[in-house]
């Protein structure tokens, strides 16, 4: 089949749109997940469709061109779990594919749907990471039935201790959301956390379509833990979570997980898709697997031009490294933490 590849605005581009009603299609393909990248971030996305001789779309791809301190590079698509192509046409992707490696540029792609490997020859996989979904289609017994025995004593175990969990609501709730992320991504990963505007730009493009559902956990009435859930079409997705230290004896975490398997059924979802957890991550894993959800390997793959990789790149993200060390480490004001992650994010895409 002849196709030709245009490159468009997939926020306003209705064949892109079209293309996001296909199998294969999820929530890092929505309009509210794109617009929240472009809002909070600033970036530039953009999507090459292959079209037919009608002008029908075949199949597309989104990505950002980044230039900024760490070199240009392409990246599909940046701080976002996965984002295959879409379609299922092997000549459209050899053709998108060819358009992406023109620019000469550094390629990240993250690939799901292992029917495109076939297609990805001369790309590296430099990555590999367990994804996980459950389907919520059956009624409730069956669902809990499947659950790991330790899953459902935990469960027990926080409605026993008194854990509430409840919407969090408003931007009060949604800061002690972030409050809370941004200490567990110190103390645990050593890691700075995504500016406070990424989640108020992601709570409001989805509470416009009805797919903003976040839940905390209240022990005593002080927030222990929160699931950041987001909806798109029939999957209720497990977006963010974070805890407190002191309280994850109180198995917070478990309820909100059962608490999310049957907001799912509620809002008429057949899948929670619990996402990616890296394989140095066995923990989150093994929750994971505890709900009896089905997994499948997530590959994150990188091209590299004929030119190579620019060496100021290469220092400019050992630099970023070093920062982050200095800047989590115990002692550093807190807000001086959430000044860096403001600042300095949008550079480790």
């Amino acid at each position: 089949m002849s196709v030709d590849v245009v490159s468009v605005d997939p926020l306003v581009d209705p064949r892109w749109l079209a293309l996001t009603e296909a199998p294969g299609a999820g929530l890092f393909h929505s309009r509210p997940w794109l617009a929240t990248l472009v809002e909070a971030y600033g970036f530039p996305i953009r999507a090459l469709i292959a079209v037919d001789a009608t002008d029908t779309p075949v199949a597309g791809i989104a990505y950002c061109e980044l230039d900024d301190l760490r070199g240009r590079r392409i990246v599909a698509l940046p701080f976002t779990d996965a984002a295959d192509p879409l379609g299922a046409s092997p000549d459209a992707f050899a053709a998108m594919r060819a358009r992406l490696e023109a620019a000469g540029q550094p390629l990240q792609l993250r690939l799901l749907d292992a029917s495109w490997d076939g297609l990805a020859e001369g790309w590296t996989v430099t990555k590999r990471a367990r994804w996980h979904r459950l389907d919520v289609a059956q009624d409730e017994d069956t669902l809990w039935s499947r659950m790991s025995a330790s899953m459902r004593r935990a469960v027990r175990k926080a409605e026993r201790d008194g854990v509430v969990v409840r919407p969090l609501e408003g931007e009060a709730g949604l800061a002690a959301f972030v409050a809370m992320h941004r200490t567990l991504r110190r103390s645990k990963y050593r890691l700075l956390a995504q500016p406070p505007a990424f989640f108020d730009a992601m709570r409001r493009s989805f509470a416009a379509v009805d797919g903003w559902h976040a839940l905390g956990a209240y022990l005593d009435g002080t927030l222990v833990a929160a699931t950041v859930y987001l909806r798109w079409r029939t999957r209720l997705y497990y977006k963010f979570n974070t805890s407190a230290h002191e309280s994850l004896g109180a198995r917070p975490n478990n309820l909100l997980v059962w608490s999310g398997i049957r907001l799912a059924r509620a809002l008429g979802c057949d899948t929670l898709d619990l996402g990616p957890s890296d394989d140095d991550q066995p923990g989150l894993i093994r929750f994971k697997r505890d709900t009896g959800a089905f997994e499948s390997e997530l590959r994150f793959l990188h091209w590299t031009p004929p030119a190579g990789v620019d060496p100021k790149a290469v220092e400019a993200g050992r630099f970023l490294g070093a920062m982050t060390e200095l800047l989590t480490a115990p002692g550093v004001p807190d807000d001086v933490v959430g000044r860096a992650g403001t600042l300095l994010y949008r550079y480790f895409a």
